[in-house]
C-alpha cells in the first residue's frame, strides 16, 4: 500500500484492489509550501526528513567533546564551558514552544526547511568564535539551540505522519534518528577535534556539510498537515491537555531527567577522570556516543515492554536513572575512567526508555491539530536537563566546602541526591500510569 496526494486529498492506494478510500485533508490556501499534485508517500519517505533530523541532532552534541579543547587549549573556565553547553537550551525552549504550534497550523515543512538552514548558520559562527571574543561562542550556541527547537517538534510530528506503514512507530522513529545525531555528532566530531588540525573549527564544518548534504533531500518531502478550512484562530503556545493532572504525573512530573541524566553522563562524570586517559577528547566523544546509542539500541524493548504492560516505561527509566547515577558516582569515586563507560551505557538507555515513554503519551493525550505543539512542550521539559551540568558544576564545590569533603565528593553527594529523587519520584509515576483513563484530553 502506498499514500498519494491528489489535489486535496490523502490518499491510500491498495496494491490488490486498486481501491482508493479518501481522507480529506485541505491544503493550505496560497501557500507554496502545500504538495504539489500526485506526490507519493511511499513507506520510506519518513527517512528523508529521519535523515535531516539526524543531521540536527548531530550539530546539537557535538559542541560535548569540544568543553575539553575550550578548557585547555582557550583558557575558558569550567562553569563557562558547561553555561555554553546549557545555554542552547535557552534558545530551544522558546522555538519549541513556538514553532510547535506554527507547524500545526502552517505546515512541517514551513518550519523544519529553515531551521535546517539556520543549524549549519549557528556551526559557521562557532567555528569563528575561535577566533573571537568568547561571547560568541554563546551566542553561536543559542542559534543553534533555536534551529534544534524549530527542527525537533515540526521535524518529530512529520516522521509520525509520514510512518504510513506503521503508524504505531513513528514516536520511536524520531527519537531513533535524532539519538543517532546526538551520539553520532560527539563520536565523530571528537576524533576531528583529537587528531585532525584546527580543532576549534574542523567538527563545525563537518556538519555544515552534512546539513547542506540533507536540505536536498528533505525539501521535496511532501506536507501531511493542512491548516482547517476557514478563518484560522491563533493557537495557545502551550495546549490546554498540558496543564492536566495526567500529563504532569505522566509526562511532566519526570521529563527534565531524559536530558539530565544524559548530559551528566557524558558532560560531567568522565571531566573527573580524563586525566586518566591518553586521548581525553576522543574519550569524552567516545562516552558521549556510547551513552547516546544506548538510548537508541534499548528502544526495541522498551517498546516491547510497553506492549507487555509490565511497567510504565517512565518508571523502568527512572530506575535505571538511579543506577547510572549511583554507578557514575562510584567512577568519580575511584577515578575509573573503565567505569564511566557502563555508567554511560545505563544512563544512555534511561535517556532511550524516557524518551519513548514520553513521546508515546504524547500522541495518545494530543489531538491531531495540537501534536506539534505537545511534542514541544514535552521536549522544553526535557531539554530542562541541559542545565545539570552547569548547576552540578557550581554546586559540587559549594556542597564540597560547606561540608568539608572536597568539590569532588561534593559532586558526588549531588549525584546522590539525585538517585534518592529520582527513587521517590517512581512512586507517583507509577499511580498516575495505574490511573491512566482511557480519553485523557477530556480530563480538564
Amino acid at each position: 500500500m502506498r499514500w498519494i496526494i491528489v489535489g486535496d486529498s490523502l490518499t491510500t492506494v491498495s496494491s490488490s484492489t486498486g481501491k482508493v478510500p479518501y481522507m480529506t485533508a485541505r491544503p493550505a490556501t496560497g501557500d507554496t509550501n502545500s504538495p504539489s499534485r500526485d506526490i507519493a508517500i511511499t513507506s520510506r519517505t519518513w527517512i528523508r526528513v529521519g535523515l535531516a533530523m539526524f543531521a540536527v541532532g548531530f550539530g546539537t552534541n557535538l559542541f560535548a567533546p569540544m568543553l575539553k579543547v575550550y578548557r585547555d587549549q582557550d583558557g575558558i573556565s569550567e562553569a563557562s564551558v558547561t553555561a555554553m553547553f546549557g545555554i542552547y537550551a535557552a534558545g530551544l525552549v522558546p522555538a519549541l514552544l513556538i514553532f510547535g504550534p506554527i507547524s500545526d497550523h502552517y505546515g512541517r515543512r514551513a518550519v523544519v526547511r529553515p531551521a535546517l538552514i539556520l543549524v549549519a548558520v549557528a556551526s559557521g559562527i562557532l567555528a569563528a568564535g575561535s577566533e573571537a571574543p568568547e561571547w560568541v561562542l554563546y551566542v553561536g550556541r543559542w542559534i543553534m539551540g533555536f534551529g534544534v527547537g524549530m527542527a525537533m517538534s515540526s521535524g518529530s510530528a512529520w516522521i509520525k505522519q509520514l510512518s504510513v506503514d506503521r503508524p504505531s512507530a513513528g514516536p520511536r522513529r524520531a527519537t531513533i534518528v535524532l539519538s543517532a545525531g546526538f551520539g553520532g555528532g560527539p563520536l565523530i566530531a571528537a576524533q576531528f577535534a583529537q587528531f585532525v588540525p584546527a580543532p576549534q573549527v574542523t567538527p563545525y564544518l563537518l556538519h555544515i556539510a552534512l546539513v547542506l548534504v540533507t536540505v536536498p533531500l528533505v525539501w521535496g518531502v511532501p506536507e501531511t498537515q493542512f491548516p482547517a478550512a476557514g478563518r484560522v484562530t491563533r493557537p495557545p503556545l502551550v495546549p490546554r491537555i498540558a496543564l492536566t493532572g495526567r500529563f504532569f504525573w505522566a509526562v511532566a512530573a519526570w521529563a527534565p531527567w531524559v536530558f539530565g541524566t544524559a548530559t551528566v553522563a557524558f558532560t560531567s562524570i568522565p571531566g573527573f577522570v580524563t586525566d586518566n586517559v591518553a586521548y581525553p577528547i576522543a574519550y569524552l566523544g567516545l562516552i558521549s556516543g556510547v551513552g547516546m546509542f544506548s538510548g537508541v539500541f534499548i528502544q526495541p524493548v522498551a517498546a516491547q515492554l510497553a506492549s507487555r504492560g509490565w511497567l510504565p516505561l517512565s518508571v523502568v527509566g527512572l530506575g535505571a536513572a538511579s543506577v547510572g547515577l549511583l554507578v557514575g558516582g562510584i567512577a568519580v569515586e575511584l577515578g575509573s575512567a573503565l567505569l564511566v563507560v557502563p555508567a554511560a551505557i545505563i544512563l544512555g538507555c534511561s535517556y532511550g526508555i524516557m524518551m519513548v515513554s514520553g513521546l508515546r503519551e504524547v500522541e495518545i493525550i494530543a489531538e491531531p491539530h495540537e501534536l506539534g505543539a505537545l511534542i514541544g512542550v514535552f521536549y522544553t521539559l526535557t531539554y530542562t536537563g541541559f542545565a545539570v551540568p552547569f548547576v552540578l558544576a557550581v554546586l559540587g564545590p559549594f556542597v564540597g566546602e560547606v561540608f568539608g569533603i572536597g568539590p569532588v565528593r561534593g559532586f558526588i553527594a549531588c549525584l546522590a541526591f539525585g538517585v534518592v529523587v529520582c527513587l521517590v519520584s517512581t512512586v507517583p509515576v507509577a499511580r498516575a500510569a495505574s490511573r491512566a483513563v482511557a480519553h485523557p484530553r477530556h480530563e480538564i
